[in-house]
């Protein structure tokens, strides 16, 4: 636990939730997938030879009861290895992938408990008392230029228990729907409307919500989220799966940009990786780089800096 605090804060100067918690302590404990049907086939092999002993002994070993009890009994154990492989072989490729233990136990049964005899884990704050949109105060009163989009609340408490919203001016919001109570004040110039930083998971509804959002901002979009490039090139990336939802498959051939082969595979096959789970400092800084791109975005003049090498546009000393 001290460790993970220590990461999570980057040496006690972040924030993070509960749930940044929970993951960080999933990370390398998550069962990496298949469930072993060999105990399974064990015991029918052990519970077939005993039953077939016991026939064959009650009958004194009758040459035509042995015979026909060995024939059975071998065409049923060929059966049930057969099922026990197959059922491997689909809880390999197909079975469920979760966090060994619950959130709401790991909040009692560890938060809690931790919170009791060494007091409350230093830098931990409950999601629940961020109310979103979380808006800058801006010195004109005016709406800002950028607001980070993540359907993952926790990912937006994180930015906001950090004050990313203040550092770079912008709003953070949980869906489309709330871009329409960002506006405080009139419209800041620089274009017809905020740009958004779409942060998700690497998932087909991650995928699915940053195309929404492309097309409902009409490419004022910069995409910041993770893809499952990023989790395969990380050995220790958390990685889970669940069953695919009507339309994954549809989303997946239909990325955005398109998805390698591999990639492909590995969401077409129900697994997925929760953004939630990067800590808060590399999260600070994927957005940190994402404001810079869709700076250029809301701001032409600074776009236009952007592209032939000025970090700011020159202006009179």
């Amino acid at each position: 636990m001290r460790k993970l605090i220590d990461k999570l804060t980057d040496g006690g100067k972040l924030r993070y939730t509960p749930t940044q918690l929970w993951y960080a302590a999933a990370r390398n404990r998550t069962p990496a997938g298949g469930t072993s049907y060999g105990c399974v086939a064990v015991a029918f092999i052990l519970a077939t030879g005993f039953f077939a002993m016991l026939i064959m002994g009650t009958n004194e070993f009758d040459p035509d009861v042995v015979r026909s009890t060995l024939v059975i009994a071998g065409v049923f154990l060929a059966l049930v290895l057969l099922l026990t492989f197959r059922g491997s072989r689909r809880a390999k490729w197909s079975g469920t992938v979760e966090v060994p233990m619950p959130l709401s136990t790991f909040r009692t049964s560890v938060i809690d408990r931790w919170t009791v005899v060494y007091s409350r884990p230093l830098g931990l704050k409950d999601e629940g008392h961020v109310q979103f949109p979380v808006l800058p105060a801006l010195p004109d009163g005016g709406t800002p230029r950028l607001v980070v989009l993540c359907p993952d609340r926790d990912v937006l408490a994180c930015l906001a228990l950090n004050g990313a919203h203040k550092t770079h001016s912008l709003a953070l919001a949980q869906s489309l729907d709330q871009l329409g109570n960002i506006s405080n004040g009139p419209a800041s110039a620089g274009g017809p409307g905020p740009v958004g930083i779409v942060l998700h998971d690497a998932s087909p509804a991650g995928l699915a919500f940053a195309a929404a959002t492309r097309a409902a901002l009409g490419g004022r979009v910069v995409v910041a989220g993770m893809l499952p490039r990023t989790v395969l090139d990380k050995p220790n990336a958390l990685r889970l799966r669940k069953p695919l939802r009507s339309g994954d498959l549809d989303v997946i051939r239909s990325s955005t940009p398109p998805l390698t082969a591999a990639e492909a595979d590995w969401l077409s096959r129900g697994w997925w990786s929760p953004i939630a789970a990067v800590p808060p400092a590399k999260l600070l800084a994927v957005v940190a780089r994402a404001v810079d791109r869709a700076e250029g975005m809301a701001d032409p003049d600074r776009g236009r800096a952007q592209q032939v090498g000025f970090l700011t546009w020159p202006t009179a000393s």
